[in-house]
């Protein structure tokens, strides 16, 4: 079993290599508030780059705070990151939706509360980018974690779902790693 595991970590990473040069990079977008991160975006865009940024809306706020740490209010967050994703748009940058659901989708407790939060995290997001202008029109979901509530609910919304393999993705954080 875990020499298959192997097999399949190098076949991905053979994969993401070819789509690399093939396909334009797809950057799930987390930590953009942190001003460190966001000069290495700048960076990377000044350098020509272009990619398919994949952004999260305030509904993720929550997650964010946990995994990649805030110190400003949520206001103060929601205005920092419509300004950064305006600045990306301007520069030829093209803007999607990224949501994060729960981590795994057993997690939730009943049928209930995971029809609740999968469509109130997917319907605010996708508001949150069409009434800032932003032509969405693609999801990633956050740690490749949905079902088929989430895909039909995207598919509603007009949003085609990109799984893990449509691109060669990293994170924003990991451009600090570039130069």
């Amino acid at each position: 079993m875990a020499l298959l595991k192997e097999l399949r970590i190098v076949k991905d990473h053979w994969y993401f290599r070819t789509i690399k040069r093939t396909r334009p990079w797809a950057i799930h977008t987390e930590s953009l508030h942190k001003d460190n991160i966001w000069e290495a975006t700048k960076r990377y865009v000044k350098n020509g780059n272009k990619a398919i940024w994949f952004v999260v809306a305030p509904v993720n706020y929550d997650f964010v705070k946990t995994e990649s740490g805030i110190n400003i209010s949520k206001k103060d967050w929601e205005k920092r990151i419509l300004e950064r994703y305006k600045w990306l748009r301007k520069n030829n940058q093209e803007i999607q939706v990224h949501v994060h659901l729960r981590v795994k989708m057993e997690l939730y407790e009943s049928k209930k509360e995971e029809e609740t939060d999968v469509r109130n995290k997917i319907l605010d997001s996708v508001k949150w980018f069409r009434d800032n202008g932003f032509n969405v029109d693609k999801i990633v979901f956050g740690w490749w974690s949905y079902n088929k509530l989430a895909e039909d609910i995207a598919k509603e919304k007009g949003l085609k779902v990109i799984r893990r393999l449509n691109n060669y993705f990293i994170h924003d954080y990991d451009l600090t790693y570039m130069k």
